[in-house]
């Protein structure tokens, strides 16, 4: 896999810490995507052959994406790079997990009703799209301050 530079993400302050996390926001919820189509796959009980490697790739990426956020003295930088932390941790449990359950589920018709639970990401797929939205507004606008409100 080929990863492109950018001269905004050599830029070490929280507004290029800033520029990387929106860019990270922004190919997570892309990934997002391609994950609640593995999880409505993996329902569908499609071969474990064809979606484990699918599913392998999504859950290093959002591994990946979680290491690359920056570490930072800057309060907002902290909080949505936590947030963003929980949900990509969240994502990469959910797409191994569910392989692992497909791999498993013809042990016990519990295992079996637990696949036909898989609904998608659920509420951590809404958080992403919230910190998307909040990381695209400029950074000393008042709907930074309401986000941590939250």
């Amino acid at each position: 896999m080929f990863r492109r530079r950018h001269p905004d993400l050599d830029d070490v302050t929280a507004g290029g810490d800033l520029v990387l996390l929106r860019r990270i926001a922004a190919e997570a919820v892309i990934l997002q995507d391609e994950a609640e189509e593995l999880l409505r796959a993996v329902r569908a009980r499609e071969p474990l052959a064809l979606l484990a490697p699918r599913g392998g790739r999504l859950a290093s990426r959002f591994v990946g994406l979680a290491q690359a956020l920056p570490a930072s003295d800057d309060p907002a930088v902290q909080c949505y790079g936590e947030r963003l932390r929980e949900v990509l941790d969240h994502h990469a449990l959910m797409m191994s997990a569910s392989l692992d359950l497909l791999a498993v589920a013809w042990r016990s018709e519990r295992l079996e009703e637990e696949i036909d639970r898989i609904a998608g990401l659920g509420r951590p797929a809404e958080w992403l799209e919230d910190i998307r939205a909040a990381l695209l507004l400029e950074p000393d606008s008042e709907a930074h301050a309401g986000y941590f409100a939250r």
